[in-house]
């Protein structure tokens, strides 16, 4: 029997993907599709399925035995006249995600499972309902609403991926400390939340039933992310009744994998910030020699 075909749907500048195929291409056969070289792939959506072609190899609906849906990024259409462009990628967008929502057989993770569950108002609402312990929050469009969160120490984050573009090339909005507001917010929602003092953050990642808790420590003090230079990892144990619950939030979420964020307080509660239905990995596993990489391409073969 020949090797397992894993069709991969990504970016150009993915380095996680390079990493895989690269440690596991002795045992898999992997097909990689760039979407933002779209134009170098052939695709042919007929009545019998689809295929693939990148001019070298092709691959098809047929003998695909799972797909792996990681970072796709849209090409860049500066060629074009820019009252097409949204019209462009939005049908780029539908031939893509179309192929990976209806295939039947394994996918790591469908596109319309990852457009509802890593939606905040989604997971906010969520976790609200469920009991789990979370800061204090607000998401909407009222100037009024926002007030309290001024009187307190609080954090203002982005409600969706908090990246843009424009003239001068690709921002990035983080987590930070909010400071009140005085523009009209009435079409641009916000994401608040009560400052929670921390011990330590933590990335629970879980690929199926393995779990990876890795505690964070780092100088600043509002979001992790901002300096990576400066952390510490370590790998320590999760307490059962959190695992229990984020193995039922995958579960009710129809997740496979999830990359968890925890503040852990000085008394030792942990409080619940998101989950990544897509998160990164790649730097931890690196850092601390975890086979996250393994029990993904394990889930994928099997």
């Amino acid at each position: 029997m020949g090797r397992k075909r894993i069709l991969v749907i990504t970016s150009s500048v993915d380095e996680t993907v390079s990493y895989i195929i690269s440690r596991y291409s002795n045992i898999v056969d992997f097909f990689r599709v760039n979407v933002d070289d779209f134009g170098k792939y052939s695709f042919c959506i007929n009545n019998d399925g689809w295929s693939i072609s990148n001019g070298c190899s092709i691959i098809d609906s047929r003998d695909v035995h799972s797909i792996y849906y990681r970072k796709p990024m849209l090409p860049n259409l500066s060629s074009y006249d820019s009252q097409y462009h949204l019209m462009i990628q939005r049908d780029i967008i539908s031939v893509i995600n179309g192929i990976v929502d209806a295939f039947s057989r394994k996918v790591l993770t469908k596109p319309s499972i990852l457009r509802k569950t890593e939606n905040k108002v989604y997971q906010l609402i969520y976790a609200g309902k469920n009991g789990w312990d979370i800061p204090l929050s607000y998401i909407g469009n009222d100037n009024g609403d926002c007030s309290k969160y001024e009187e307190e120490k609080s954090i203002i984050k982005p409600l969706t991926t908090g990246k843009t573009y424009g003239r001068n090339g690709w921002e990035l909005y983080q987590t930070n400390l909010f400071r009140g507001i005085d523009e009209d917010i009435s079409l641009t929602p916000i994401y608040l939340q009560n400052y929670i003092a921390k011990q330590f953050e933590v990335r629970l990642t879980i690929v199926g039933r393995q779990a990876y808790p890795v505690r964070i420590d780092t100088q600043n003090p509002v979001d992790w992310r901002v300096d990576y230079h400066n952390h510490r990892y370590t790998l320590i144990t999760c307490p059962k009744d959190v695992l229990m619950r984020c193995y039922q939030m995958m579960d009710d979420f129809s997740l496979v994998f999830g990359a968890f964020d925890f503040i852990i307080t000085p008394e030792g509660q942990w409080i619940f910030l998101e989950v990544n239905p897509n998160g990164q990995w790649l730097w931890l596993e690196q850092n601390l020699g975890l086979d996250i990489s393994k029990r993904i391409v394990e889930y994928l073969i099997c």
